[in-house]
């Protein structure tokens, strides 16, 4: 994910309403307890998300990569769950059946951890979105300045706006590397293959990243960066963030109340 130039609503907003705006998302993330409630937000963030008309490869990827992880949580969820009340769908390890039944207590696949892990699904899926909207809609340079006017010190802001910039790049590396596994006849078919593919592509990654990152640290050092620069954009909220905040703080508020108070 990195920044795109586009006339969505989104990139009109200020820097600073999109953080609040993420703030305030956190807090409903944390906040939301039933699955409804999680599923509507992240239903909203999606919406908002597809608004933005991101590519169909970035669609793709995006796609991709929930499916995963979905899968991956309901399934351990569903396993490893070990709050009461439990309702066992179907058994795969009796709990006395020899020395792996009582290593474990048994293995079986519950439906309270299904749900459990549907739910934790939401709130991961929440988070990514919003993350990819502020990412792809704001100017690394106009992020910086937003945390730097809602009191955050500069050096931490560019820490923060670097690390957000540095995720395309890993991304692209990896794809990099693994194009070049290939075609040295890497086989990344089957479980097997795919270890073998994780084992080829996390060394050579790690080192371009640190090279990357020494590269960064360089550069700052070449141009005296000591986290104080001259702003040439001023920053201004307008009827639209206004608006946007109004909302976000009149759902949280009202989430707060429906949560503690009722």
């Amino acid at each position: 994910m990195r920044y795109s130039d586009k006339k969505t609503i989104f990139h009109r907003l200020d820097p600073r309403t999109k953080i609040i705006l993420s703030v305030g998302c956190a807090c409903l993330i944390v906040i939301a307890r039933s699955p409804a409630g999680l599923f509507l937000l992240f239903a909203a963030l999606l919406c908002c998300f597809l608004g933005m008309r991101p590519s169909a490869a970035t669609l793709r990827t995006t796609a991709k990569m929930m499916g995963a992880v979905f899968a991956l949580t309901v399934i351990s969820q569903g396993f490893f769950y070990y709050f009461e009340p439990r309702t066992p769908l179907f058994v795969l390890l009796e709990k006395g059946s020899g020395l792996p039944g009582r290593l474990t207590g048994g293995i079986a696949l519950y439906k309270e951890g299904l749900v459990y892990g549907m739910v934790q699904s939401m709130r991961l899926f929440s988070a990514a979105v919003m993350s990819m909207i502020i990412v792809m809609s704001t100017y690394p340079s106009d992020l910086v300045l937003g945390l730097k006017r809602l009191g955050v010190p500069e050096k931490i802001a560019f820490m923060l706006t670097m690390g957000i910039r540095f995720l395309p790049a890993i991304m692209e590396e990896s794809r990099r590397i693994m194009t070049a596994q290939k075609l040295r006849g890497l086989k990344i078919k089957g479980v097997k293959g795919n270890f073998a593919a994780f084992r080829s592509l996390i060394v050579p990654l790690i080192t371009d990243s640190l090279r990357h990152g020494r590269r960064i640290a360089l550069a700052a050092e070449v141009r005296g960066f000591t986290g104080t620069r001259t702003e040439i954009k001023n920053l201004k909220f307008a009827w639209l963030d206004w608006s946007a905040l109004f909302t976000v703080i009149t759902v949280v508020g009202v989430s707060i109340t429906c949560r503690f108070y009722r």
